[in-house]
Formats: structure tokens, C-alpha cells, sequence
């Protein structure tokens, strides 16, 4: 079976952008009130780059390649060593069952032919 390789769309672009909006604001507001965090600045800061990664395109690629692999009966395998990308594949993957429940439609053009 050969592997289908996911292409980013501009829609998938656009919610790169909104999340790494989102996640420079939550980074800027805990270090605006860093005195007033106190011990949960640390945590607020963890958040933050955890909603960075989110805004980069590759999370959003690897997320898709994870869904498109386990809908085409392949293997779960991390061949990249972006951090964004590997997070989102592992999402993708394990996550992919769950979200065929609840609505989610792979394109068709990802979808290995039985």
C-alpha cells in the first residue's frame, strides 16, 4: 500500500495563524502578570508553548497524516523529528477513531481504495 502524504490546505493555514495569535497573547498576559501568578507562572508559560506548537503548520500536517495513516490501516510511525509535527501525528493517530465518531470526514483523495 502506498502512503498518501497530506497537503496543507489554506484553511489549515489560516488556523495556524488564529492559534499562534492566541498563543503569543497567553504568553504575553502571563508575563504581564507574572507578580501576581506567582507559582502558576510557570504553569501559564507551559500552557503558552503548548498552544505555540498548536499554531505551527507542521502540528497541523502531522496531525492529518496521523488521521490519513489510520484510516489506511498503516502503521503509527515518527519518522521527523519536529517536536510540532510528531505531537500532532501522535494526536492524529490516537485520536483518529474518536473523531470519525464524532463527525470528522477524511477527504476522499486521502482514502486508500479497498
Amino acid at each position: 500500500m502506498t502512503r498518501k502524504i497530506y497537503t496543507l490546505t489554506e484553511k489549515d493555514l489560516q488556523k495556524c495563524k488564529k492559534n499562534a495569535e492566541i498563543a503569543a497573547q497567553m504568553r504575553s498576559e502571563a508575563d504581564a502578570n507574572k507578580e501576581k501568578l506567582k507559582k502558576r507562572y510557570g504553569l501559564k508559560c507551559r500552557d503558552a508553548a503548548a498552544a505555540a506548537l498548536k499554531g505551527d503548520p507542521e502540528y497541523f500536517r502531522g496531525i492529518w497524516q496521523g488521521r490519513i495513516d489510520f484510516a489506511n490501516g498503516l502503521k503509527y510511525s515518527e519518522e521527523r523529528s519536529d517536536s510540532a509535527y510528531n505531537l500532532g501525528y501522535y494526536r492524529g493517530y490516537t485520536d483518529c477513531e474518536r473523531d470519525i465518531r464524532g463527525g470528522l470526514v477524511i477527504p476522499a483523495e486521502y482514502l486508500e481504495v479497498k
